[in-house]
């Protein structure tokens, strides 16, 4: 099930950004190869692909011991969590997690940076003098999308939250619960507008991967106050009536600075890319329902 959350977030996630990217591809059909390129690529796509499945079905073929039985029998009492994949994420191989946060954010920067780069120089010159108004929907913020985007924004944002806090013994976490929450911004953009949407931003999303990094880090220093390895997670149970008891982690702050980092580093690429459209010249409305002066049908009735 954690696997399945991830999958599915990250296929979201990943073909919203790609559709941003997409949109300034060259729109003409490029040169076909000619027939012996295709025969060669199709030979060189078939030797590499049957050459990795026989090597994972001779590995699976292995009469070989693994470890997942030490982590399913420590899980609980190593980690304080039921949910063997977050235990394992958070404190079996925290230090692994933690160097991949800090990849996902230097990936979101460089993007951020290189946009940066592209649009400051003959590139922003190219792109303002080319013409992507053509075939563009002259409804660019349909009135369904905007509303059902508009109520379905605290209903995600309580979705995230609640994988958040499920994670450490049920399917979820921070990485799924950031996902999550970067989708919902994602369709803000996508249904209201680049303008409407980042005029109502209150944090910076350099500053969420910025966070999110100290708040991991902070995190594994902190079991080294009390003599034991980076990372080393401890929990205790709590009681406050009339609430039931209920556990406490440490790996839930780790797990908090891995949400945002993966939320910052999300909406930083959307951002980059989302500033190639306003260098183009293409046009923004202030409000979502804003009446279009160029929408007009030429001699026909005024659309409002």
């Amino acid at each position: 099930p954690d696997l399945a959350l991830t999958q599915i977030s990250v296929e979201t996630v990943t073909i919203m950004l790609l559709l941003l990217a997409l949109h300034f591809l060259p729109k003409e059909t490029p040169k076909e190869s000619p027939l012996g390129l295709k025969i060669r690529d199709g030979i060189i796509a078939v030797v590499a692909g049957a050459g990795v499945g026989g090597l994972a079905f001779a590995f699976m073929q292995r009469d070989i011991s693994t470890i997942s039985s030490f982590h399913v029998e420590n899980s609980y009492e190593g980690g304080g969590g039921t949910n063997v994949v977050n235990v394992i994420l958070v404190d079996f191989r925290g230090y692994d997690t933690y160097g991949e946060i800090i990849v996902l954010g230097i990936a979101g920067l460089l993007i951020y940076a290189l946009m940066h780069a592209l649009l400051d120089g003959p590139a922003a010159r190219r792109l303002r003098n080319a013409d992507y108004a053509q075939d563009r929907s002259k409804d660019r913020h349909p009135l369904m999308m905007v509303v059902v985007t508009r109520v379905l924004m605290p209903i995600a944002l309580m979705v995230g939250i609640y994988i958040f806090l499920r994670g450490h013994n049920q399917p979820g976490g921070g990485f799924v619960a950031g996902l999550v929450v970067a989708i919902a911004l994602l369709m803000q953009y996508m249904a209201s507008g680049f303008a409407w949407t980042q005029d109502r931003q209150r944090i910076e999303y350099h500053t969420l991967i910025g966070f999110g990094v100290i708040i991991a880090g902070v995190t594994g220093a902190g079991a080294w106050v009390f003599g034991v390895p980076f990372l080393t997670s401890s929990y205790t149970y709590v009681h406050l009536p009339p609430i039931e008891e209920f556990e406490l982690a440490t790996a839930m702050l780790f797990d908090l600075g891995v949400f945002l980092t993966v939320l910052g580093a999300v909406m930083l690429m959307l951002y980059s890319l989302s500033r190639i459209a306003r260098y183009a010249g293409s046009t923004v409305n202030v409000e979502p329902m804003d009446y279009d002066p160029a929408s007009r049908v030429e001699d026909g009735p005024e659309v409002r």
